[in-house]
């Protein structure tokens, strides 16, 4: 009789023990992860891997009674809307994911917004274009600022403490990114008092700008603002316009690599390029970031990391605060509940209603940064307004 007991007690034991379990909670991540736009792309990945390591490392995600085992499917859009709805369609329907981190591109994160808020799933993306958010928003938030929120900041202190840059060009890609960014750069450059005397876009596969550059270089322009060119392209743009004899400033106020700049422009024709950065390159976060990113993959990590890391755990706070990893409404209930968090980078806030018409919009402080032998120096901050 006791051994039947003591069976019983042990089968009991086991089935307690599965039950005790991690189970899987899935993470889709997409973005271009090849291509001129890869560094961005392989920065969401590195980013919200890490995060991941860090909980599964500690034993899952506590939700309630339950603990989660977090796996990341990562898909390439190559930086277009038709692989990127093609990704959102495959993450939904085959495998069942109710959380999405990334894409980066504005035409890819527009076309798979309305997938994902018709199934509810809570998207944690990035997109500089004005109209990815608006008061119908509901499970889509956008976790990196875009110029809007900080480059009227950087162009003030260029105003300032460079008064001599009076006239400039400004060079964005022919895409729904670009139009948006040039958009919003020229308006602000202009309000600042600047001369725009220029305004080019480029093809993403472009690597030849001389043609560009030689119609920009007729304008006689103080400086060259590189918007969202990616950060590979950015530096042959820097090194042609170099080779033709241009002497003047190089800004970039948008995404940026600065390793991968320096990579192709070479170290001497990036010196004194102003750059925003997300964080700061000497600080210990940004160190110990690099670092663990150095595991994962093998390129320069780009400050996008910081946004996605941040963004990763975020959402697990989130989760956790909600109890549920089903119910999104839920969980995005909690994420509008959090308006501040304490990021790697800083304080992190929500906001955007006044702008976009939902608070679905982060703000985090701002790093103005020159480069300086081949590395980005940070020469000023400006905190989340």
């Amino acid at each position: 009789m006791k051994n039947g007991i003591r069976s019983v007690l042990a089968v009991a034991g086991m089935v307690a023990a599965l039950g005790a379990q991690a189970q899987t909670l899935k993470l889709g991540v997409v973005g271009g992860m090849t291509g001129p736009g890869a560094p961005w792309g392989l920065a969401i990945d590195g980013g919200v891997k890490i995060a991941v390591d860090e909980v599964n490392q500690a034993g899952g995600l506590q939700v309630g009674d339950k603990k989660y085992k977090v796996e990341v499917l990562t898909y390439d859009d190559h930086y277009k809307a038709a692989d990127a709805v093609t990704a959102t369609n495959r993450l939904i329907d085959q495998d069942e994911v109710k959380y999405i981190i990334g894409p980066i591109g504005s035409a890819s994160v527009m076309a798979m917004k309305p997938i994902t808020e018709r199934n509810k799933v809570i998207m944690l993306s990035n997109s500089y274009s004005t109209e990815v958010l608006d008061a119908n928003t509901k499970y889509m938030f956008r976790v990196l600022p875009t110029q809007y929120e900080y480059n009227r900041q950087l162009i003030g202190w260029l105003k300032q403490e460079r008064p001599e840059l009076k006239r400039l060009a400004i060079l964005s890609p022919n895409d729904a990114t670009g139009w948006s960014t040039q958009k919003i750069q020229t308006a602000a450059y202009k309000d600042a008092g600047y001369d725009v005397a220029e305004t080019k876009f480029f093809e993403r596969s472009q690597n030849d700008f001389r043609t560009l550059l030689t119609s920009i270089l007729a304008k006689n322009v103080d400086f060259i603002e590189l918007d969202t060119v990616p950060p590979g392209p950015a530096g042959i743009v820097i090194r042609q316009a170099r080779e033709m004899g241009f002497k003047g400033q190089f800004t970039k106020f948008g995404g940026n690599n600065v390793a991968e700049t320096v990579k192709s422009a070479g170290a001497d024709n990036a010196q004194g390029t102003l750059v925003y950065l997300s964080a700061d390159p000497s600080s210990e976060p940004y160190q110990k970031l690099s670092q663990a990113y150095a595991k994962i993959h093998s390129n320069s990590m780009d400050d996008f990391a910081f946004y996605f890391y941040d963004a990763t755990r975020l959402l697990f706070k989130a989760i956790q605060e909600a109890g549920t990893v089903e119910d999104t409404d839920a969980v995005r209930a909690r994420i509008e509940a959090n308006t501040s968090y304490d990021g790697i980078q800083g304080a992190i806030v929500w906001g955007g209603k006044d702008v976009y018409g939902v608070n679905h919009q982060i703000a985090t402080p701002a790093y103005l940064g020159v480069i300086e032998d081949g590395k980005a120096k940070v020469i000023n901050k400006f905190d989340a307004r």
